[in-house]
């Protein structure tokens, strides 16, 4: 999984995606899955004015359409699970798992609607 930056300006849902293909066009969609990290700062208990900050990353899906439509999204990006960067290997498998479980819940509406997607997992 490679790390990446997340586009802020992207608005689409995968719902969007759904809608097309339930008004009968066809859609098509590639799948591609990466970690992004990022510092979470919040203060501190013991003290009111030092903020402290934790290495978090997430792991994250973009969808993106074989072939782009008017008005359909170029690409969807969505968030699957946040957690520490050093987790043991026990938490990172429950992570990945939970991830995973989410995924296969949007690959089940997916299907329903009748797109076809690439599946993958973390």
């Amino acid at each position: 999984m490679a790390r990446e930056a997340v586009d802020s300006n992207l608005k689409g849902r995968l719902e969007d995606y759904i809608s097309f293909a339930k008004s009968g066009k066809t859609v098509r969609l590639k799948t591609r899955l990466y970690k992004n990290w990022f510092k979470q700062v919040s203060q501190s208990n013991a003290t009111d004015d030092i903020d402290t900050e934790v290495d978090k990353s997430m792991l994250m899906a973009d969808f993106t359409p074989d072939e782009i439509q008017q008005g359909m999204p170029e690409k969807v990006t969505k968030a699957y699970m946040i957690c520490p960067v050093n987790e043991n290997e026990i938490d990172e498998k429950t992570t990945h798992h939970i991830a995973n479980e989410r995924l296969r819940m949007d690959y089940a509406r997916l299907r329903e609607a009748g797109i076809r997607f690439e599946e993958k997992f973390f």
